[in-house]
């Protein structure tokens, strides 16, 4: 994956990408969540965003790269550098 910015504009390229070809129109959609989703509802919020950023922008929804980024609880800062929802004593890895 390349990414480029030059301040007007942004361009997202990925060879290799099996099926997909992108122009220079593509966008990018990274969202950091916390885990426990199944998989089974993955698929359907990744149609539905590509039918909404092609709804109120006109982007192709070849164009529209979405990610997920799952994570535990130990894993968030809200603020003065406090993990709140850290449980005590540790998340287990892979939480």
């Amino acid at each position: 994956m390349l990414t480029g910015h030059d301040g007007v504009r942004s361009t997202l390229l990925h060879d290799g990408c099996p099926g997909v070809l992108r122009d220079d129109s593509a966008v990018s959609v990274a969202i950091t969540l916390r885990a426990g989703r199944g998989a089974d509802l993955k698929p359907a919020l990744y149609r539905r965003i590509a039918e909404l950023v092609h709804e109120r922008t006109g982007t192709e929804p070849r164009n529209v790269f979405v990610t997920l980024t799952e994570n535990g609880c130990a894993d968030w800062s809200f603020g003065h550098g406090l993990a709140r929802y850290a449980p005590a004593g540790g998340e287990p890895a892979g939480a």
